[in-house]
Parts: structure tokens; C-alpha cells; sequence
């Protein structure tokens, strides 16, 4: 049976891909904060023989049991999901949490990924989450958005480096999600327009489809987002920002 091991599987995109890979008969490993909201998730799997550690990411304690569960168990996949934002202006946010942000989102995405590649074999897989954010930034949410362009651009290389042993890096990119994400960092949903928003189960769909495709080392979740990057990416780029600024969460003035 295919082990799969997704980190911030309690809630969102984490847990709706874990839903979906676990219809298809595989075992999933979760990881996340809580240990609550986790037994729930468990609980919410299709299929047998699914279990759940609680460890905090952006923790070097959390980290090292994460990296020592993948030193002891073969995953197949690895889904390097855990992530955490932050809306406000640079200088307004505590900078203690900002540190938080980057340690989680770049720190500890690499140590598990080296952990993982260092013993993956054929056939095997690794997701790294980043965001369409990566690629056109985002006032407004400066170090997050930071933090997944090096999420990004770490994956792209790790995908040609591994691609003589037939090992897969994929660097996901998902839009804006309705999930729990906006509120925990200071937002809501409501702050994005609709035709940007996908659901956690639609951005599920997208990252199983490319990593069953196994093609390019880039996925951006949602028509509406890949439609975003390219566009922004022609234009002149004081006009770019002026234009993901006057989306962004942040009070207009």
C-alpha cells in the first residue's frame, strides 16, 4: 500500500488532498498543530490505517521529530504543506512572527525536503507548497509572499536535480483558498474577490492531477491565477505591484 505523508494536513488544502488520496486505497500520515483537530481529520479518511503526529514546524523541536519520522518510515510522497501567513503592513507586524513565518515556510520546508530526498527512490515524490504569490507578490503580506518565491525556485531546481533518478519535485502554487488561512493571518476570505477563490477541494484536484501527470516542475492551482502570473509577468513591474496592491488585505490609504 502507497504511504503518503502530508505536513499541515488538519485543515484546508492539507486535508481536502488527503481526503482525495485516501479514496484511492493510500495511507496518509498527517501533521499539524493540533493534536485535536488532527484525530478529526483521521477520523474523516476514507480506508484504514491512517495516523497523525502532532509537532509544530516552526519549532526546532517539531522539525527534528518530523525529520525522524521520515528517516524511519518510507513515504512515497511527501506533501511539504505546512505554511502560515501573515496580513499587515512590514513595519506594523511583530517581527517575532514574522521570523515564525520564515522559519516554517523556508526553514523547515528544506530540512524535511532534504531529510525525504536523501533516501527517496524511484518512483518516489515530493510536493512543496508555495502560492501563485510567488510570482507576482503581494503587498500587503511581504515576507509570506517572500518566504514562497524561495519555496518556488527551491523546488524548480530540486526537480531537475532529481529528475536522472526518477524522483519528482513538484512546486504547487494555489491561489487564494477558502479556508482557514485568511483568518489565521488577520483577514477573511471576503477580502479577495470570488473569481480568484477556489475551494480546497478544487486546489486538491489540481495538485493530484500534476502529480499524476509527473510533467513540469511547475503547477498554479485555478485558470484565473495561471491567467495572473502570466499576465503580470509582461508587464512593467511598478505596474504589476500597483495592481496585486490594489487587491491586497490591507486598508486602502
Amino acid at each position: 500500500m502507497k504511504k503518503i505523508l502530508i505536513t499541515g494536513g488538519s485543515d484546508g488544502i492539507g486535508l481536502a488532498t488527503a481526503r482525495l488520496l485516501a479514496a484511492d486505497g493510500t495511507q496518509l500520515t498527517l501533521v499539524a498543530r493540533n493534536s485535536t483537530k488532527l484525530q478529526a481529520a483521521v477520523r474523516s479518511l476514507p480506508g484504514s490505517g491512517h495516523q497523525f503526529f502532532a509537532a509544530d514546524l516552526a519549532t526546532p523541536e517539531g522539525v527534528s521529530l518530523i525529520a525522524q519520522l521520515i528517516d524511519e518510515i518510507r513515504f512515497d510522497v511527501f506533501i511539504n504543506n505546512a505554511g502560515v501567513g501573515i496580513y499587515g503592513r512590514f513595519v506594523e507586524e511583530p517581527l517575532d512572527q514574522q521570523l515564525a513565518i520564515m522559519r516554517l515556510n523556508m526553514e523547515a520546508l528544506t530540512v524535511l525536503a532534504h531529510h525525504y530526498l536523501r533516501q527517496a527512490r524511484s518512483g518516489d515524490a515530493l510536493v512543496n507548497t508555495a502560492s501563485f504569490l510567488a510570482f507576482t507578490n503581494m503587498p500587503g503580506a511581504a515576507v509570506y509572499a517572500a518566504t514562497k518565491a524561495y519555496a518556488a525556485s527551491f523546488s524548480e531546481a530540486l526537480w531537475w536535480e532529481f529528475k536522472p533518478k526518477n524522483v519528482f519535485v513538484l512546486g504547487f502554487n494555489p491561489g487564494a483558498t477558502t479556508s482557514s488561512f485568511h483568518t489565521a493571518a488577520g483577514s477573511s476570505k471576503e477580502a479577495f474577490p470570488n473569481y480568484m477563490m477556489q475551494s480546497p477541494e478544487a486546489v486538491a484536484q489540481e495538485l493530484a492531477r500534476a502529480l499524476r501527470r509527473r510533467g513540469s516542475p511547475r503547477a498554479v492551482s485555478g485558470g484565473i491565477n495561471r491567467l495572473l502570473v502570466w499576465g503580470l509577468n509582461w508587464l512593467p513591474r511598478r505596474l504589476a505591484l500597483n495592481i496585486m496592491g490594489g487587491r491586497s488585505p490591507l486598508p486602502k490609504g
